[in-house]
């Protein structure tokens, strides 16, 4: 583990800026920045040190804002398509839990939309991707395992996985009419 400091500090922030996912830090950081914190205070004589505190500070509440929108953000796919995180303090991994429970509890109420359409509306057409890249097997949302897949294959996943991997660019959907099928 490396010793906190405030150049170790500003290196994990610069991680996290740069990095859509969560950076790896160690599971007990925000006990250990606590404490270092703390001792710094302790040294603190002159104008400098106090300044030095508020930059740590500023420091470590952006990391713990960056961290926490991933956390968020990544709690919100896991709730629709399954994606789980990686590199999470327990702590985090509490918060993100209760997250992903509360946006789970709260899609039942789309879940009974979409029952409730699905006896009144006939699909007449089918979507289907086309893969852009080479993209390696994953876990569908309906917990099906779907892939790998070459550049040009195509494939018929499920809504969600559609809309993420569409966004990300590694697919194009198009519709096809199913009623000829």
């Amino acid at each position: 583990m490396e010793v906190i400091s405030f150049e170790y500090l500003r290196k994990i922030l610069n991680e996290e800026k740069k990095s859509q996912n969560l950076t790896k830090i160690p599971d007990d950081f925000y006990e250990t920045v606590r404490m270092y914190i703390e001792g710094k205070k302790k040294l603190a004589k002159e104008k400098k040190d106090e300044i030095e505190l508020r930059n740590i500070e500023r420091i470590v509440e952006n990391i713990f804002n960056l961290r926490e929108r991933k956390i968020i953000n990544f709690a919100i796919m896991a709730a629709r398509a399954g994606v789980q995180p990686s590199n999470l303090t327990s702590e985090e991994r509490q918060f993100f839990q209760k997250v992903f429970e509360t946006l789970k509890e709260r899609r039942v109420i789309l879940d009974k939309i979409k029952s409730a359409l699905e006896g009144e509306v006939k699909k007449e057409v089918e979507i289907l991707v086309v893969f852009k890249q080479d993209f390696p097997a994953f876990v569908g949302i309906d917990g099906q395992t779907y892939g790998p897949f070459k550049k040009g294959d195509i494939a018929k996943l499920p809504e969600e996985n559609r809309k993420i991997l569409a966004s990300k660019g590694v697919i194009e959907e198009f519709a096809v009419d199913s009623s000829s099928t």
